[in-house]
Parts: structure tokens; sequence; C-alpha cells
């Protein structure tokens, strides 16, 4: 996946108050928010735009946030993208799901330590 775009940080949550605040808070920074409200788009959302990071909610309106990941990890463009989980529901992600994302913040979240999660994950390097 060449031409990242690194400022664009996709969000896949269903929870549109926390979509709004995270998207005014992202675009206060400099980077470019794209809300993803169904799980069944995240995948290819995140191979045609190539982002920075991926923020994802592991309980979401058509699927669980669990497969989303799985699908992303499995995916051999999709992979690179750093995904940070923000969930009301974090004790659903297993080990292997937690070695696979950058960080797992709970929800509600501490929108300092969100931001720069995103951050060092937007920087962070791709192979």
């Amino acid at each position: 996946m060449a031409d990242w775009n690194l400022k664009k940080v996709i969000v896949v949550d269903g929870d549109g108050e926390f979509d709004e605040d995270l998207s005014r808070r992202l675009r206060e920074r400099g980077y470019e928010p794209m809300v993803i409200r169904r799980g069944a788009q995240a995948v290819k959302a995140v191979k045609d735009n190539k982002p920075g990071a991926v923020v994802l909610e592991l309980s979401l309106p058509d699927r669980d946030g669990r497969q989303v990941l799985k699908e992303i990890k499995d995916d051999w463009d999709a992979k690179k993208v750093p995904v940070i989980v923000a969930s009301g529901y974090v004790s659903r992600l297993d080990a292997r799901g937690r070695e696979q994302v950058e960080a797992v913040l709970s929800k509600p979240v501490d929108w300092d330590l969100l931001l720069n999660r995103i951050q060092m994950a937007c920087e962070k390097k791709r192979d």
C-alpha cells in the first residue's frame, strides 16, 4: 500500500456522539477524520484510503469489531495500518487481538491519551 495518507484517521464506531467529539478533536490537530459506522465497510475503507490509523469500537451495529479487526489484520495491504481499540467492551478482546493493536482504551476515553496514541500510530514506520 503505497501513498499513505498519514493525516487520515478512520474511525469505525456507531456512536454518533463519540464520532463527532473525536472528529472535532482530530480536525483541531490537523488530521482528516473519516467516520465509518458499519464494520462491513471498514476493510475496504482502510484499503482505499491508506490512513495513518484506525480507531475501532468492538461493538458495532452490524458486526463484531473483533471480526473487523481480524479482517483488517488478515488483509495483505490493510494489515500495515495501526489499529487502536476504543471501546466500552475491551474485555471482549483476547490476547491475540491485543497483540495486533497499538493500544486498547476503555470508554469513556481519556481524550489526551487517545489522541496521543493516534499521533504515535500515524508516525509509526510502515515496512
